[in-house]
């Protein structure tokens, strides 16, 4: 019964951010990234504004964060137990990406939009992304049984990484006319043809 109530208020928690973060989008549309409040966007959800701080942060999180990269890792890191890295993500984002970024396309597209386009946004995102290309490094390196981060570590790390937020702008530019997925399985396609 325990892990059904951990599951249940997990479920209720996800359900809450994901709510939280339609409603700020919707706020943002309407009156811009800049000009909405975290208090603001706390009334429309009806919630207080503790409970968006405590779910995110802060207000550039209500766009940035989401639980696919802390997927990702551990998908990534099971995955490295059987495949070389470029394979061993690509299957993670295969496993994965349904739940995430297909659990409601127009969110992903519109999130994109704010995170490509604001530019305090692109910021952190440029930080998130290398802060999750050390992270991916770290897995690599452990799937080696290596205590160090090495050179190879980074720079294939550094590649994959880099390679799917290629993927995603790639998406956002062209007006999100073809698949994230097929896009980020192209690149992926590149850099283990580049590591080869």
């Amino acid at each position: 019964m325990a892990n059904q109530d951990i599951g249940l208020r997990e479920r209720k928690r996800m359900a809450a951010i994901w709510r939280i973060q339609e409603i700020a989008l919707d706020l943002f549309d309407e009156y811009g990234f800049e000009n909405v409040t975290v208090e603001q966007i706390a009334a429309a959800a009806e919630v207080s504004p503790s409970s968006v701080y405590r779910y995110f942060g802060g207000k550039q999180q209500i766009v940035l964060q989401d639980e696919f990269e802390v997927e990702l890792i551990d998908a990534v890191e099971e995955q490295l137990q059987f495949h070389p890295p470029v394979e061993a993500v690509r299957r993670a984002i295969s496993g994965i990406m349904t739940e995430f970024f297909d659990r409601d396309e127009g969110v992903s597209r519109r999130r994109t939009r704010y995170t490509l386009e604001e530019p305090a946004l692109r910021a952190a995102e440029l930080k998130q992304t290398d802060e999750f290309a050390q992270v991916v490094a770290q897995a690599l390196a452990r799937a080696s049984d290596r205590e160090e981060v090495g050179l190879e570590d980074r720079v294939i790390s550094s590649a994959i990484v880099w390679a799917l937020m290629a993927a995603v702008r790639h998406w956002h530019e062209n007006g999100y006319r073809s698949s994230l997925r097929d896009a980020m399985e192209r690149a992926l396609t590149m850099v283990e043809r580049g590591l080869g």
